[in-house]
């Protein structure tokens, strides 16, 4: 009995791998994994990597730009896989990752889809199909011409097939639909045609493994009962080689998938084992961390500490010892389960390196999710003054000198605030630390930041207010008593706008703000 699954995203965990090589930038979509061998079965794993039969098919990560096929097909250890549009207007067929679920196969709306599993000389014993999309619980999906209801887990539907008997052809129809819809995989349970000869036995001790780049590695055990000979090849060498004695040399971070194959004898049929090597990248700091695992789902070594600079809820904000910063979101210690960070963190506390975290990238803001261990030490914290934020400030906290608001927001509200160079900046009372009167602050903030196109959005979380301290205009600087104003540097302006100046008239200085 052989199991083979074509798998096409994230979205069932279980059954599904993808993933987006980091430094080649090319995506990588793990479409068919083996299921759980026993005794008499080998495994297998076939991979979505650009060098498959696929026709033209495009791998695209917008909706809004998907470019299809009426079908494409694809043969792999003896079963052969083909999908098709049957009737409607609509599209077709294109592979998507655009990260959660919406990624596999696109199935545009407006057709009918076909696909057919066959196994020549051999026989399909089961097969499941596993779907997301709106209206799902009213697809009619036909296995063989017998229509089969739909089971739902979470946000996937799935329909099931069975025969003990076996069948040669699977057939899976259903007809069109004003829906779009993503297959997410599809797994088949099947016995190829030996030719009267006993399956090779080959088998690994472990369906798949992750291994740290520039770090030691183990492999699986591979388990040869029948001491037939073997021939060992990686699905991707930019990620990892190996040699015919099975030895692996780690090259980048990727996914690539370590076969072990044999020829078989007389006796033995010809067949082989897979397990998927995952290799993933160690960051030195916070910069790193994004350049080795910018999408949704990288995984990343963090080999650097950590030091809180606040914390709230489930998100922490961190500098490394470079002064980079970022957001990490749902920690764990080693020994507690809590996703409330401000239970586990404090300002100041130093987060070791040596864990594993995952990108769930949200907008420009990065959140890493981990299981950190407990803090090593306490350092005392001190946040950057600055005049203004910058990009390089996100996930930063800092002290925005010298901020005139003239109307406070209170409660959950938004609040405006200028700068003595003009500019205004949106301040989110997150946390309810309004000032109580109309002013000039030094506000310690929490920097939030977002790009949409070429457009750059700030706003700004308020952690604390402090009254701003006067900026003082030397006597030397008072020549007459001409009316005259100086910035809260002390730097004569001809022509103020609006802000906050020092005004000189009759030899007295008073602070005042320009509208």
């Amino acid at each position: 009995m052989k199991y083979l699954i074509i798998q096409l995203s994230l979205a069932k965990p279980k059954f599904i791998t993808f993933y987006i090589e980091m430094k080649k930038h090319l995506l990588l979509i793990a479409t068919m994994v083996s299921a759980i061998a026993t005794a008499s079965a080998n495994e297998y794993t076939f991979v979505f990597d650009g060098d498959n039969s696929l026709g033209e098919l495009p791998r695209q990560t917008d909706e809004k730009t998907l470019e299809y096929v009426d079908g494409f097909s694809l043969t792999e250890e003896g079963i052969n896989f083909t999908i098709s549009k049957t009737d409607g207007t609509g599209n077709g067929f294109a592979l998507i990752n655009a990260g959660g679920t919406n990624a596999g196969i696109y199935v545009s709306s407006g057709i009918g889809t076909k696909i057919e599993l066959t196994v020549p000389g051999g026989t399909i014993t089961s097969a499941q199909i596993n779907m997301s999309g709106y209206a799902l619980t009213n697809l009619d999906v036909v296995f063989n011409g017998v229509e089969t209801e739909s089971e739902k887990e979470g946000s996937m539907y799935y329909w099931l097939w069975s025969d003990e008997g076996g069948k040669e052809k699977l057939s899976i129809e259903w007809g069109s639909t004003f829906m779009a819809r993503y297959i997410h995989s599809i797994e088949v349970t099947y016995t190829p045609d030996l030719g009267g000869k006993q399956e090779c036995g080959l088998s690994f001790s472990k369906k798949s493994v992750e291994g740290m780049l520039g770090e030691r590695f183990s492999s699986p055990t591979l388990r040869n009962p029948n001491n037939l000979p073997i021939n060992w090849t990686s699905s991707n060498e930019n990620v990892a080689t190996v040699d015919q004695n099975g030895k692996l040399t780690l090259i980048s971070s990727g996914i690539t998938i370590i076969t072990a194959s044999t020829e078989g004898n007389d006796e033995y049929a010809a067949g082989n084992a897979k397990y998927e090597l995952t290799v993933i990248p160690v960051a030195k700091n916070f910069v790193q961390m994004k350049e080795e695992a910018p999408n949704v789902s990288d995984k990343v070594k963090v080999n650097f500490p950590m030091t809180v600079t606040f914390a709230n809820g489930s998100y922490a904000y961190v500098t490394d010892s470079e002064g980079n910063a970022g957001c990490i979101h749902d920690l764990r210690n080693q020994s507690g389960s809590s996703t409330t960070v401000n239970t586990i963190y404090k300002i100041g506390n130093v987060i070791p390196a040596g864990w594993i975290a995952t990108n769930a990238t949200i907008y420009e803001s990065v959140i890493w999710e981990g299981k950190p261990d407990k803090v090593t030490e306490n350092v005392t914290v001190e946040y950057p003054e600055v005049t203004s934020v910058t990009p390089e400030d996100a996930d930063r906290v800092v002290i925005l000198k010298n901020v005139t608001f003239e109307k406070i927001a209170s409660g959950t509200t938004k609040g405006y605030g200028e700068t003595p160079d003009n500019k205004r900046y949106e301040f989110q009372d997150t946390y309810e630390t309004s000032p109580v009167a109309v002013g000039t602050y030094d506000v310690t903030v929490l920097v939030k930041y977002s790009k949409v196109n070429t457009t750059e959005y700030f706003y700004l979380v308020p952690l604390a207010y402090q009254e701003a301290s006067e900026s003082k205009v030397e006597a030397a600087e008072i020549k007459d008593a001409k009316e005259s104003y100086y910035d809260l540097t002390g730097k004569k302006i001809d022509n103020p706008k609006s802000g906050v100046y020092v005004k000189v008239s009759n030899y007295e200085a008073t602070k005042v703000i320009v509208k």
